[in-house]
């Protein structure tokens, strides 16, 4: 119901200034605040290098899901093989099946080893007559990318080697379409949305004989298997591409169904390209003699005419060496940027952590690190964006669930990006959307439970960081701010569906999210209609627009909306089921029990101060016994009834979304529990060698079933290799370690509610528009102004 805030008091908005203003000079027996003014400060020397932070070799019988590419504009995945790349999508652009492979005597070397760095991506095999390295590099904010193979003998005697490079340039340029969750793709038969088994097996088999051929899913549950895939012949002599321009060095191709243009340059010419139709093959002869090393350079670029692919071609191939290496050096001077206050890049600055402790640092810049590599600037919509997840979906997505898990920080990093991104969701239909698709300004994909509790999560946090208060009057689509939050906030009125058949007692007044699990877990098949979790964050939604609406001077709305918040919190508690785990309510009065994280997450941040200390530690014993492992957890309790029908890896019991194990310390410090979410941090700290924060890890190996269960990222699933929502892992060090969580009464810091055993300071932390420097040591914080 929206609510008037027509009659505003004037003087209420200065006493609640003056209170602000106050709470900065005030001294908490548990956590103190000092101000101490002197420059802002500039931290290269405590910022880790990208060195440090990038992934570590990893054999590819272990390794699922391949090293990928971005460059604030593109993103592409490895393969198994040598040379190829797959997923390449830059709105408009996207690419089918793969780039081409490179065969060595007749034979496609794969690749034994990967390694992952911001701004290349390392494949490395050993084989008997050679060693074969290679590197591939994105040219910053262009649609270019650039291959840089070492052929090696590695015998004692002279050796031949004839060396094929097939050149595949399967590019179509869908500048007319929506770009969803699932993209655009090009196919020998066309443009395809939906993501097939097909695609997945082009890719894992290559370079493999069709003895050798393994027949794999992505996800049995969404795609059907299949029984056969295009062989790389079959990909170079289809009918929607043909060769327009072969020189010997370079080779254009033509879309015959899209205005695009894909051209391949040959730095290191070779004999002969023969062409085909999709592109061709580039061939080599040549000996090296013991320990000698033969340099394979080509570039590849797409773009809407042939004359601005040949003018690309020439350009970069004149520039080859010092683009090549410049793009290391792009990535570094952006990386310093983020930490630095008043760059120009982001409008905030991501804390600087400094602490003894390696792994703790290790995760906490796993962050950075993974919101850089998911930056895009070159996108219509927006001056930049944080993307959600790529590669293979999300070339142009943000979601509002994910967003939402790193709000406080965001807040902080980036607060007029996602100003301007709150104008834009707000102005969607977040019933009907889960997320903004960035290229054309379109709500994408379906409405997620969790909308309205994102949303709303996101605007909380812009406005108790940033102190801009004013937003709330601002009219956006024809409301003020503070009225739409009103509606998200009584939404669950809408879905009630108490009065109806099979729904007629009191509990039924609970919000109702319907019975298909996708629009809630997605997997979880169980987890569907009064579900514990978002009954819970409309309690704290209603709660927290109280003071929004106090803070507005509107006292009698926020009475009657914190009257119904704790009649709803009352009902939500009777939904619990013992033993630190809660029922989802059906219709007719059957009860499901849940065994799941995600109602442990919602009650432990949202409603702790409604739990009796008894039920508290019966969750936490749940968690311990029932999700956690050594180094990663479950989302699901193998022990929940529906556990064998859940099995994906972001939600089921076999590993868990990224978000989740934030989510889990973050309610475990917000029960008072901060001791066990700094242990369970440290614990994780392997789970970063592969690189940034992913959709999801897997548990896996013969000790997948228990606490020893060793962890990657999946392939199954359809797991996107890089996401934002693990940015969140940065969160829990700087809200529920220092206690930095603003709140609409105007108090910065939150007494933590059990010391830790850690010394550590965050540098250049953005508060209402101001710099601080925060210092933990001896179970307190002291929060220091800088400028």
């Amino acid at each position: 119901m929206p609510i008037s805030h027509k009659n505003i008091v004037n003087y209420t908005n200065i006493v609640l200034l003056m209170k602000r203003i106050l709470f900065l000079f005030s001294i908490n027996c548990i956590c103190f605040t000092q101000l101490i003014a002197q420059p802002v400060k500039n931290m290269p020397s405590a910022i880790p290098s990208l060195e440090e932070v990038s992934g570590v070799w990893w054999n590819a019988d272990t390794m699922m899901m391949e090293p990928s590419l971005r460059n604030f504009k593109g993103q592409a995945l490895l393969n198994r093989d040598m040379t190829s790349i797959s997923w390449i999508a830059a709105a408009p652009y996207s690419g089918g099946y793969h780039t081409g492979v490179m065969r060595v005597n007749g034979e496609t070397p794969r690749a034994q080893l990967f390694r992952w760095y911001p701004w290349q991506s390392l494949r490395k095999a050993t084989e008997a007559t050679y060693e074969i390295n290679s590197n591939i590099r994105m040219l910053p904010d262009n649609d270019l990318f650039m291959w840089h193979i070492d052929i090696t003998n590695n015998t004692n005697t002279v050796q031949q080697y004839n060396v094929e490079q097939d050149l595949i340039g399967f590019i179509s340029r869908y500048q007319n379409d929506p770009w969803p969750w699932n993209y655009p793709y090009p196919t020998l038969t066309g443009k395809m949305i939906p993501r097939t088994n097909e695609i997945v097996n082009v890719r894992w088999n290559i370079g493999l004989k069709p003895e050798q051929f393994q027949n794999i899913t992505a996800d049995s549950a969404l795609t059907p298997r299949v029984t056969s895939w295009p062989s790389d012949n079959d990909i170079l002599n289809t009918t929607k591409y043909h060769v327009v321009e072969n020189n010997g060095s370079s080779i254009i191709i033509s879309d015959n169904e899209t205005q695009c243009f894909s051209a391949f340059g040959m730095i290191d010419k070779p004999d002969k390209i023969i062409s085909k139709n999709s592109g061709g093959t580039a061939y080599w002869s040549f000996t090296l003699k013991p320990g000698e090393t033969k340099t394979i350079r080509y570039i590849f670029t797409y773009t809407d005419t042939k004359e601005k692919a040949a003018a690309g071609i020439s350009k970069w191939s004149n520039s080859f060496n010092k683009d090549f290496a410049g793009v290391e050096d792009n990535w570094k001077e952006k990386w310093n940027k983020i930490f630095t206050p008043g760059n120009d890049l982001i409008s905030g600055c991501f804390p600087t952590l400094t602490t003894k402790d390696k792994a703790i640092r290790k995760v906490y810049y796993t962050g950075p690190l993974t919101m850089l590599y998911l930056l895009n600037t070159n996108l219509p919509q927006h001056k930049r964006v944080y993307l959600t997840g790529s590669p293979i979906w999300g070339g142009t997505a943000v979601f509002f669930w994910d967003t939402a898990e790193w709000s406080t920080l965001l807040s902080v990093v980036d607060p007029e990006m996602l100003k301007e991104q709150i104008r834009a969701w707000v102005s969607l239909d977040i019933n009907k959307y889960y997320g903004k698709d960035n290229y054309t300004g379109k709500g994408m994909g379906n409405g997620y439970v969790a909308n309205y509790w994102a949303v709303f999560q996101l605007i909380r946090s812009y406005l108790t960081v940033s102190g801009d208060y004013d937003f709330l009057n601002e009219n956006i689509s024809g409301k003020k701010l503070i009225d739409h939050l009103s509606d998200y906030a009584y939404n669950w009125k809408n879905i009630s569906l108490y009065g109806k058949p099979g729904c007629t007692d009191d509990m039924y007044k609970l919000a109702d999210f319907g019975d298909d699990p996708w629009n809630l877990l997605e997997c979880v098949p169980t987890y569907i209609h009064i579900v514990p979790s978002f009954n819970a964050g409309y309690v704290w939604m209603m709660r927290e627009t109280a003071k929004l609406l106090t803070h507005l001077g509107n006292t009698n709305d926020a009475a009657a909306m914190n009257t119904e918040a704790d009649a709803m919190a009352a009902r939500v508690l009777k939904l619990y089921a013992g033993h630190g785990v809660w029922n989802s309510l059906y219709p007719d009065n059957k009860k499901v029990e849940v065994r799941h994280v995600l109602d442990f997450i919602y009650f432990g941040r949202y409603m702790n101060s409604d739990l009796p200390p008894a039920m508290k530690d019966s969750m936490i014993s749940f968690v311990n016994n029932e999700l956690l492992t050594n180094s990663w957890m479950r989302a699901q309790s193998l022990k929940d009834g529906a556990a064998a029908a859940s099995d994906r890896p972001d939600h089921g019991p076999l590993g868990a979304y990224d978000g989740w194990p934030a989510a889990t310390m973050d309610a475990f410090a917000q029960m008072g529990y901060q001791q066990q979410a700094l242990r369970f941090y440290k614990s994780i700290e392997p789970v970063t060698y592969e690189g940034c924060w992913s959709q999801a890890h897997e548990l896996w190996g013969d000790d997948k079933y228990n606490k020893n269960a060793r962890v990657r990222i999946p392939m199954r699933g359809w797991t996107c290799r890089e996401a934002a929502a693990g940015i969140e892992l940065s969160q829990v060090v700087i809200k529920d370690f220092f206690g930095f969580y603003p709140s609409v009464d105007g108090d910065a810091m939150q007494p933590p509610k059990q010391p830790l055993q850690l010394k550590a300071t965050l540098h250049n932390v953005l508060y209402q528009g101001k710099y601080y420097d925060l210092s933990y040591n001896n179970g307190k914080t002291t929060m220091e102004l800088i400028k």
